[in-house]
């Protein structure tokens, strides 16, 4: 079964490559406005309506991505029947945005291989937006766990139907009618474990420290008022 709404891909076609010349990576946010705006208001409208309204929550108005070279990476969600869904978008960076970068590492990935790790990273989460725990910091973590790997061997495999799903790169089919068939594949793996955990932990720790919580945020003061005054109506 398919998901509720499509992945936004816009890196051009070309070869995934996860051994291309290093970059660096970063984390990047931003306060949220226009469309994606009114939708963080709304879903922050309906979590106290709820009734489960937690002030340590972290607020949806402040957005996480990555962000490598010309692109960023991020988490979208569109409600649908009560729920909010999430999908992969990706889109060229845009400084009128007003991003906030942080360096958090590099990665030999070039922009296909990590629009493809992005799709891998949204199909391992749950497809229902949580704001505590299935968000796009959330999101931005695992990204990063796939793409800043920073070894590279060659395997022979006949794992997937996918020729390069080993690398975390759906590419190009393998013919079905030899299941048999093993191609050699080049696959990203963790050098140093501690070194990689660490960054994960740089990261989380920078994206809790720069998102302020909801009980903090001015924007849901103003929706609280706006509550309490409907409720004395």
């Amino acid at each position: 079964m398919g998901r509720h709404f499509p992945n936004v891909n816009r890196v051009p076609a070309g070869e995934p490559n996860i051994n291309d010349a290093p970059r660096k990576v970063y984390i990047a946010s931003r306060f949220v406005g226009g469309k994606l705006g009114a939708w963080t208001l709304g879903l922050i409208a309906d979590i106290i309506s709820s009734g489960h309204y937690l002030g340590s929550m972290p607020s949806p108005n402040y957005h996480w991505c990555v962000l490598v070279g010309d692109y960023y990476h991020q988490l979208q969600a569109t409600k649908q029947d009560g729920k909010h869904w999430n999908w992969y978008d990706n889109n060229v960076k845009d400084w009128t945005d007003k991003w906030e970068l942080y360096e958090v590492g590099e990665t030999r990935f070039n922009d296909n291989a990590i629009a493809s790790a992005g799709i891998e990273a949204i199909q391992d989460m749950d497809e229902v937006y949580k704001l505590v725990d299935n968000n796009c910091q959330k999101f931005t973590l695992k990204l990063l766990d796939l793409i800043c790997a920073d070894g590279r061997k060659k395997v022979y495999t006949s794992y997937s139907r996918h020729k390069l799903k080993a690398g975390f790169i759906p590419g190009e089919l393998l013919d079905e009618s030899k299941p048999e068939e093993k191609v050699e594949v080049e696959v990203a793996f963790v050098e140093d474990g501690v070194a990689h955990i660490e960054l994960l932990d740089r990261a989380f720790e920078l994206m809790d420290e720069k998102t302020p919580t909801l009980a903090e945020d001015e924007t849901v003061k103003e929706i609280e008022k706006e509550k309490d005054a409907e409720n004395k109506e």
